[in-house]
């Protein structure tokens, strides 16, 4: 995971079984869906004769770190629906740049980390942070 002119790409890690649920939120969502529409699911083999589409890994590339925030939201709120309805929270992990931060309550200190991940993989990059 790597910031690429400007662009940081990240990796989102979730429990099993909730990766398609979590990727067509974040495709409902009007903050989160220009960026999810350009992810890459990486595709997990079903068990048992199932046949589906399911994955536990998405992987998307970002412009900058208010777009990172607002896909940190989205998997927050998510998170939260999915507890409200059911009465258990799913794991959402997001990387980048080599570490991976746990996305947990409203997301606040999984931004503000990765945040600060992006900062230093731009610093030591050479690459000016972008904020638009």
């Amino acid at each position: 995971m790597t910031t690429v002119g400007g662009d940081m790409e990240l990796t989102i890690r979730t429990d099993h079984g909730v990766g398609t649920d979590l990727y067509r939120w974040l495709l409902e969502d009007p903050e989160a869906r220009v960026y999810a529409a350009e992810a890459t699911p990486a595709a997990t083999d079903p068990g048992g004769g199932e046949m589906g589409i399911g994955f536990d890994v998405l992987n998307l590339v970002i412009p900058n770190v208010i777009a990172l925030s607002s896909l940190v939201v989205s998997i927050a709120t998510y998170r939260q629906q999915v507890r409200q309805s059911t009465g258990t929270t799913p794991s959402v992990s997001v990387g980048h740049g080599g570490v991976v931060i746990v996305v947990e309550g409203d997301g606040t200190e999984a931004v503000r980390q990765l945040t600060r991940t992006a900062g230093s993989s731009e610093a030591s990059s050479g690459t000016a942070p972008t904020s638009s």
